[in-house]
């Protein structure tokens, strides 16, 4: 398969790897039962924590603090190319907007919302991963039958700013 752009192919991966959880959770769930989605949870958070750590540990490999706008130049998916996002970061804090999600887009289809909204765990592990002193705020979610996934992210205490 050949791709004509960057947007082009993180979407056909995204779409993939919704594909993939969806169809690994719905096996797992079948073999052993409504308990495994606390495993799921667990393997989530753990994901995202090892992401962050990968992200922050770059940022400083560079010689840079652990500020809000590293994270996002410094993060470890093409987010831009592969989400409808619109993110504004102003007085320090991270108002994100994302429109279109094509994990949840896959998920709804499947009616996967309850154990694809699990996954959705992964951006706020991922920032506890990044800074101890970053706070993920969720304040809307497609998956949870909101419009759009809206966020907020901050610094949990501004004169820890980059630490």
């Amino acid at each position: 398969m050949k791709v004509d752009n960057v947007a082009e192919a993180v979407h056909i991966m995204s779409v993939h790897m919704a594909n993939m959880y969806y169809y690994l959770t719905k096996a797992v769930l079948e073999d052993f039962g409504e308990d495994a989605k606390a495993s799921f949870e667990r393997a989530i958070v753990s994901f995202g924590h090892d992401r962050g750590r990968k992200i922050s540990e770059r940022v400083r490999a560079d010689g840079k603090s652990l500020t809000l706008e590293n994270l996002y130049e410094y993060y470890d998916i093409p987010m831009d190319e592969g989400w409808d996002t619109n993110r504004t970061i102003v007085d320090d804090k991270v108002h994100n907007i994302t429109n279109d999600c094509t994990f949840a887009k896959v998920w709804i289809e499947k009616e996967w919302n309850e154990v694809g909204h699990i996954y959705c765990l992964i951006d706020t592990a991922l920032r506890e991963g990044y800074s101890e002193n970053v706070l993920y705020t969720p304040v809307q979610n497609v998956l949870l039958g909101d419009r759009c996934c809206e966020s907020r992210t901050r610094y949990k205490d501004i004169s820890k700013k980059g630490q």
